[in-house]
């Protein structure tokens, strides 16, 4: 069995998860033993996350951008239902302690934010079988990609804190610049004072940020290729 989990009772740490602006749709935590560690599922209007306890007393967390699911199957049982989410990687999340109702309300939740976020309508299909009972599939079409998203960045915490390498440095370890930047980030031609560069940069970083956002968004960038590049200009924002 589970239970709504209102946003001022989730841990810190799931909380510093979220991005600037992103909103908790459904969010449903596991009601088992106290002895048992807490697993919390979220759908956010922007992708879906799953939270498990560790032994420290934090959590371990994986989180899919809606590009990134594949698929969604629930399958029903006399009391309790199994929650599988399929990632385009082919890896495979098994929830299983939410009850039936849960989990239909939580894949109904997450095919309607799908849907708003998406280019693609996501489908959701129901088979009832009389020895099984019923099973939901939720699919994502090959052409679903997300529109913009709804905040440029997740909020600066510790956990996203990394090296930051001075620019020369950069290119040398990567070898040239990153093409995003040559793309999206056009230099301004002629002299440059210092005022007039101070405001390009504000201008050219959020542009930045609106593109790598929008790459990850879609499945182009990984976690770690996304933070690496989006670092060093959250340090150049004038905040």
């Amino acid at each position: 069995m589970a239970e709504d989990v209102a946003g001022s009772s989730m841990p810190q740490d799931i909380l510093n998860t979220f991005y600037s602006g992103e909103n908790p749709l459904c969010v449903m935590q596991n009601l088992a033993e106290e002895q048992s560690r807490r697993k919390i599922i979220i759908v956010s209007d922007q992708r879906l996350m799953y939270f498990e306890e560790n032994a420290t007393g934090m959590y371990d967390d994986t989180l899919y951008a809606f590009a990134r699911i594949e698929s969604a199957v629930f399958h029903e049982g006399k009391r309790s239902a199994e929650l599988r989410i399929t990632d385009t990687d082919g890896a495979v999340l098994k929830i299983g302690w939410l009850l039936n109702e849960e989990a239909e309300r939580l894949l109904l939740t997450l095919q309607s934010a799908m849907n708003d976020l998406g280019t693609a309508l996501v489908s959701l299909d129901r088979r009832k079988s009389m020895f099984s009972g019923e099973e939901w599939t939720l699919k994502k079409p090959v052409d679903y990609l997300t529109k913009v998203a709804k905040s440029d960045a997740p909020p600066m915490t510790e956990s996203y804190i990394a090296p930051i390498l001075p620019k020369d440095e950069e290119k040398e370890e990567d070898g040239e610049t990153p093409e995003l930047f040559e793309e999206s980030c056009e230099p301004v031609s002629g002299p440059v004072t210092p005022a007039a560069e101070e405001t390009m940069d504000q201008d050219t970083v959020k542009e930045c940020l609106k593109a790598l956002r929008t790459l990850y968004d879609n499945h182009v960038l990984t976690e770690e290729q996304y933070r690496k590049l989006r670092l060093p200009l959250l340090e150049k924002l004038d905040i």
